[in-house]
């Protein structure tokens, strides 16, 4: 009997919205598995070293969930960054 190993499913997993923040449960592209939490409304972006704001410095917490379905498949958690997808003024 042949044993094949079923793919498991990358990307996001599962949304669900407690006390006014997503909680997304992700498998990025190297299998590992983590939860990302943020505010419904929103979050601020800010460039890691200069601690300043990037671009219009916001991700609408819709738009939040919508860019993580569409990216996290094919990368790792590692490649993903938020300042990645906010918009440049």
């Amino acid at each position: 009997m042949e044993n094949i190993e079923q793919e498991k499913e990358l990307g996001v997993l599962d949304v669900k919205i407690e006390n006014d923040y997503y909680i997304v449960s992700i498998r990025w592209a190297d299998g590992k598995e983590n939860e990302h939490h943020f505010p419904e409304k929103g979050f601020p972006v800010v460039d890691p070293e200069t601690k300043k704001k990037v671009g219009a410095g916001w991700i609408d917490g819709k738009k939040a969930v919508k860019i993580l379905r569409e990216n996290s498949a094919n990368m790792t958690e590692e490649e993903f960054s938020w300042t990645d997808f906010v918009k440049i003024e």
